[in-house]
C-alpha cells in the first residue's frame, strides 16, 4: 500500500510542477506581428563591413588575363604582385629563339647537360608504339619512376643523339591483380611513361603479315594444349591437332573381345600366374634344404 501510495503521490506532483512552468496562451492574447516585418531567412553575418573585390578578382575577356590584370594595378598605383608579371617579354623570346636556332645549326643541345656522369645506366628505357592521340614527332618511352625528365632528355642525347623538344610524364596507378594460386588479390607496379617531342618525324614500320599469323597459330596452338590437358569426360580421347599435328598420335587398332571370354581369360592368367609363383618357392625351398 504504502509503494503504491507514493507513485501516485509522485505522478500527481508531476502533473502540478508541469502546469506551473507551461500555460498556454489564448489565441486572443496572441502578439501582433506584421507578416512583412518578419524575416524567413535572416542574413548571416549581417553587421559585417562589406569590402570591394580586389583586382585579382575582377572580370576579364581574355584567356590568359595576367597581362591585363596587370594594366589594372599598375593604373589603381598599385603594386603587381608576382604571379602577374610576366616573366617572358618578347625581347627575352626572341633572344631565346634565335639562340636556338644557332644550336640546331652547330648541332650542340640546346639545353644545360647533368654534371653527374653515368657511364653504365642500370635503368629499363622501352619505345613504345605510340596511340592514337600521338603525331609522328613524338615518341612514347617506359621509364623506371627514379628517372626524371632531365634524366631522360640527356640519355636520349647522349646515347642515340636524339634531341628532346618537350618531355611530359604519365604515372599510371597501381591496378589490382588476382594471384593464380590462392586467387589473393594484390597490387600490381606502377607504370611511369614520358612523351618525347622530336625535331624530325618518326614512323613505326609496319609489321609483317606472315609474322603476325605465325603468332597468332602459336597463340592457338597454345590455348588448345592447356584444353587438352585440362579435358574431362569423353574429351580427353579427342586428338590433339596443335602444332600441325606434331602431338597426333598412331591410331592402333583395337579387336572386340567380348565381355564374358575377356573376364575368363583374365581368370585363367591369375591362377597360370600363381602357379608359376608357387614352382618358384619350390625349387627356392628345394635349394635351400639341399634336396
Amino acid at each position: 500500500m504504502e509503494s503504491s501510495s507514493r507513485s501516485v503521490v509522485s505522478s500527481m506532483m508531476k502533473v502540478l510542477t508541469r502546469s506551473l512552468h507551461y500555460k498556454p496562451l489564448p489565441p486572443s492574447k496572441y502578439p501582433q506581428v506584421n507578416v512583412k516585418d518578419v524575416e524567413l531567412h535572416p542574413k548571416k553575418n549581417k553587421d559585417r563591413k562589406q569590402r570591394e573585390p580586389i583586382i585579382a578578382q575582377s572580370r576579364t575577356k581574355t584567356l590568359f588575363p595576367s597581362a591585363e590584370l596587370a594594366k589594372k594595378y599598375i593604373e589603381a598605383g598599385k603594386p603587381v604582385p608576382r604571379r602577374f608579371r610576366d616573366r617572358m617579354t618578347p625581347a627575352r623570346a626572341r633572344e631565346q629563339f634565335k639562340e636556338f636556332q644557332e644550336k640546331l645549326e652547330s648541332e650542340e643541345p640546346h639545353f644545360t647537360i647533368g654534371g653527374n656522369k653515368v657511364y653504365f645506366p642500370q635503368g629499363r628505357i622501352c619505345l613504345l608504339r605510340p596511340n592514337a592521340k600521338h603525331t609522328p614527332y613524338q615518341a612514347k618511352f617506359l621509364v623506371p619512376k627514379s628517372m626524371n625528365r632531365m634524366d631522360l632528355r640527356d640519355y636520349l642525347w647522349h646515347i642515340y643523339g636524339l634531341r628532346a623538344l618537350n618531355v611530359t610524364v604519365q604515372l599510371q596507378p597501381a591496378k589490382w591483380k588476382r594471384g593464380p594460386m590462392d586467387n589473393g588479390r594484390y597490387r600490381g607496379p606502377q607504370l611511369k611513361k614520358m612523351t618525347v617531342d622530336m625535331a624530325e618525324p618518326f614512323v613505326w614500320p609496319d609489321v609483317d603479315q606472315a609474322s603476325v599469323e605465325r603468332a597468332e597459330s602459336r597463340r592457338l596452338s597454345a590455348m588448345e594444349i592447356v584444353d587438352h590437358n585440362t579435358a574431362v569426360g569423353s574429351d580427353v580421347k579427342k586428338p590433339l591437332t596443335a602444332h600441325d599435328g606434331l602431338y597426333v598420335e598412331k591410331v592402333v587398332p583395337q579387336k572386340l573381345i567380348p565381355h564374358q571370354v575377356s573376364r575368363t581369360a583374365r581368370k585363367e592368367i591369375r591362377e597360370y600366374k600363381k602357379l608359376l609363383g608357387t614352382k618358384d618357392n619350390r625349387q627356392l625351398l628345394a635349394q635351400f634344404l639341399g634336396l
